[in-house]
């Protein structure tokens, strides 16, 4: 979770570098690509800031907190959920993706053809092309090393995981996506509707898959479901 955030810290502050050096140079790249290298070093920093468990950070120094997650079995069935949840959320990252080398494709284009410098408007529009294509990859490549991989693994394990105590959710600010913060452990789920059950309770339990952090279900603290993927009919009881 919180590798996420020193990574977009690190290409925030590169590309700010970056777009003040060219400034410095001559180009005319406005205010635009400025804006975006303060919107990634801000997500960088709220995924740092955000991605701590919560009991973590409320235990004092020395003690210890009782153990607030369980195994549970993972069963074919189980597994079947797992994966399809899984195969949804890497088809969002490469919409993301996609839309990065949209964003300074276009930037290029504006830059190509606003700046009267002989050349320099399509020098400027490779090197912004070149930025949204290695941002994509750079996207894509992270996820399937901290998502797709482990849900791999996960798919291979005997159980996944299931939570119960304080709930709360962090907004990612101009994303779709969130932090978890669970008792023992906190990382980064995708997806309206899991967003906005979980975001509804403050306490309750929450199963998911260990490595992939795929969310399977969610129950408030008086044991009602909140939410269920589809296909998963695991009960609390259970």
């Amino acid at each position: 979770m919180r590798i996420w955030g020193y990574v977009l810290l690190s290409l925030g502050a590169l590309l700010l570098i970056l777009f003040l050096m060219a400034q410095l140079g001559g180009a005319h790249a406005g205010i635009l690509p400025f804006l975006i290298s303060v919107f990634l070093i801000g997500m960088g920093w709220n995924f740092v800031k955000s991605g701590r468990a919560i009991v973590q950070m409320q235990v004092p120094p020395g003690e210890h907190a009782e153990p607030a997650t369980a195994e549970m079995p993972l069963f074919p069935e189980i597994a079947m959920v797992v994966a399809r949840q899984s195969a949804r959320d890497w088809r969002r990252v490469l919409y993301i993706a996609g839309g990065f080398i949209v964003v300074f494709a276009v930037i290029g284009v504006l830059l190509d053809i606003f700046d009267t410098t002989p050349g320099e408007g399509t020098a400027m529009l490779g090197a912004f092309g070149g930025i949204g294509v290695l941002t994509a990859v750079i996207i894509a490549g992270i996820s399937w090393v901290v998502m797709r991989v482990p849900v791999k693994r996960d798919l291979r394990a005997a159980h996944y995981l299931r939570t119960t105590g304080p709930v709360q959710v962090v907004a990612i600010p101009f994303s779709t996506g969130a932090t978890l913060r669970l008792a023992d452990r906190a990382f980064l789920m995708n997806g309206a509707a899991v967003i906005r059950a979980l975001g509804s309770i403050n306490q309750g339990t929450v199963d998911y898959s260990a490595r992939g952090h795929v969310i399977l279900a969610a129950w408030d603290s008086q044991g009602r479901k909140v939410y269920g993927a589809p296909g998963y009919a695991v009960e609390l009881g259970a």
